[in-house]
């Protein structure tokens, strides 16, 4: 459940890599797309806390782009030779 909505999360944050996002069984991306809701997740509570604690926020923010960097270069390195070989 956790992976397809990180898949989910993705394809919309990252237009670009939608269609390998969308087509991909590999086991790399489903736990990349599990690590992302959570860390979109906790992203989105700690927000929405009365007394946000801002290097939490930044922190995780951080970790939710690294996972988005990741994922394009699994889907346009990893991914693309896998499918071409």
């Amino acid at each position: 459940m956790s992976r397809e909505r990180g898949r989910k999360k993705l394809m919309l944050k990252i237009p670009e890599v939608r269609h390998l996002l969308a087509s991909s069984a590999s086991e790399t991306l489903g736990d990349l797309c599990e690590t992302y809701d959570l860390a979109a997740c906790a992203l989105d509570h700690f927000r929405a806390e009365g007394r946000a604690d801002e290097g939490r926020i930044l922190e995780y923010e951080r970790l939710c782009c690294d996972i988005e960097r990741e994922v394009v270069t699994y889907c346009k390195e990893g991914y693309g030779r896998q499918v071409r070989s």
